[in-house]
């Protein structure tokens, strides 16, 4: 299955990463929970999944218009979450699903991209604003794609062939955003532990990936003292190739 290809220099678009998290530009408040909205169809291609998340931001905007103009400025705020996440909890759920569970247009994506690049460019990497727009299409769009169809859907498969007598159930975005579990994994209809499938390169150190792993590993804790059991990483290449085979043999 085709990949998202990274649009611009990689490092120029490493040196985004740390910012792209400090604004919150990567919430669902912003671009929505993307593992949700990337299986709501089944998509034949990357281009086909690419339409319907701008189409699902269209949507989201017929649906705002209806809204009072507070209504729509709350909405509309691109950074409420990172300014008052409070309020954005405390915004009844028919205002939140807007921002959560639909997707954004293209122009939407390119306001992000500004606000992107204002941050970052004097970060010596002579970032523009298409530089910045690209980054954020690819780690919306590209990244969702290749992380949840591509390297989940063949490391799923993998591990089916590996441990047939499991049974792996994909959780929705906002369970995955609340616990950073991947799939659920139960065995004569036990859950038995979580999954979390990453790339190889979540094992790298940098500051914004271990930030984003201590997450990870306080949402993971959460979830082991409600549900009793533990979440592992499976760390996977795009053909479902399990890197840190240890961990599939203690499964």
């Amino acid at each position: 299955m085709d990949e998202f290809k990274l649009p611009i220099d990689v490092n120029k678009f490493r040196s985004t990463n740390q910012m792209w998290n400090d604004l919150m530009l990567n919430d669902p408040w912003s671009v929505g929970y993307v593992t949700s909205l990337i299986v709501i169809e089944e998509f034949t291609t990357k281009q086909d999944w690419e339409s319907f998340y701008y189409k699902s931001g269209e949507l989201r905007n017929s649906q705002i218009q209806r809204l009072s103009n507070e209504q729509q400025k709350l909405v509309n705020d691109e950074q409420l979450v990172l300014k008052n996440k409070l309020r954005v909890k405390q915004l009844p759920w028919d205002l939140k699903n807007l921002n959560l569970h639909f997707g954004r247009t293209e122009n939407q994506l390119r306001k992000k991209g500004e606000l992107l690049y204002e941050a970052v460019k004097n970060n010596g990497y002579a970032l523009t604003s298409e530089d910045c727009f690209q980054s954020v299409r690819f780690r919306v769009i590209g990244e969702t794609w290749n992380g949840v169809i591509v390297r989940e859907i063949n490391t799923i498969a993998t591990l089916k062939r590996l441990l047939p007598q499991a049974d792996f159930r994909k959780v929705d975005g906002e369970f995955d955003h609340k616990y950073a579990v991947d799939y659920e994994v139960f065995k004569d209809n036990n859950l038995v532990y979580g999954l979390q499938i990453k790339p190889e390169s979540y094992t790298r150190s940098a500051p914004y990936i271990n930030k984003a792993r201590f997450a990870n590993q306080q949402k993971n804790r959460q979830y082991s003292a409600e549900f009793g059991v533990p979440v592992y990483d499976i760390i996977a290449g795009s053909g479902g190739n399990i890197i840190n085979q240890e961990i599939v043999r203690n499964l």
